[in-house]
Order: C-alpha cells, then structure tokens, then sequence
C-alpha cells in the first residue's frame, strides 16, 4: 500500500511541475508600465508564437494595450500615441507569402 501512495505522490509531482512549466511558456507577456514598452512586449509575443504580420494578433494586441493603459493615453497627444502604434507595426516579423494576382476571366456578353 505504502509502495502505490509513494507511486501515486511522485506522478502528482511530476504532473504538477510540467503543468506548470508548461502554462509558464504559454502566458501572455506583460503589459508593461506604459503603453510603449506594452506594445513593445505584444508585438515581440506576437513575432515568437504566430506566422507573422499581417493577422489579427498584433492589432488585437495593440488594441489590448490601449484598453490597458487608457487612463494614461489621456496625457499623451494624438498624434503621438498613432506615432507609437506605427513605430510598433514596422517591429512587426513579415510573413514571407507572395501575393499572387487573380486570373483575369474574358467577360462574355450575350448575342
């Protein structure tokens, strides 16, 4: 009895440990004491886990960020915080897909 709860404890552990590394490497990143270094740290999150700009999550994210720290976003002129937002985009890790053209089709018209 005492050989299976000894078992059973060491495989709880050893759940709880990769669980928790696990949930660790997954957490999003913070968001920063102001909104630069928080669009600093999404885009770069962003560049790590998806294929790359353009998709939803780097304006999802800088969206986050203005959610985030709206009550500082008052201090700062307008046009700064779009300065800060542009300057964060050009950090942004392109996708390497090549536009392709759609076949143009002859328009056929009725005799």
């Amino acid at each position: 009895m005492k050989l299976n709860n000894t078992y059973a404890i060491a495989l709880l552990v050893s759940g709880g440990i990769l669980l928790a590394t696990t949930i660790s490497s997954q957490a999003a990143p913070s968001d920063g004491s102001n909104l630069g270094e928080c669009y600093n740290n999404w885009i770069s999150w962003c560049n790590e886990k998806t294929s790359g700009y353009p998709n939803s999550c780097y304006g999802e994210s800088l969206d986050h960020c203005d959610g985030v720290h709206k009550a500082g976003m008052t201090q700062i002129p307008g046009y700064k915080a779009k300065s800060m937002r542009a300057n964060a985009l050009r950090k942004a890790k392109r996708t390497n897909t090549r536009l392709v053209a759609p076949v143009v089709q002859p328009v056929r018209t009725s005799n």
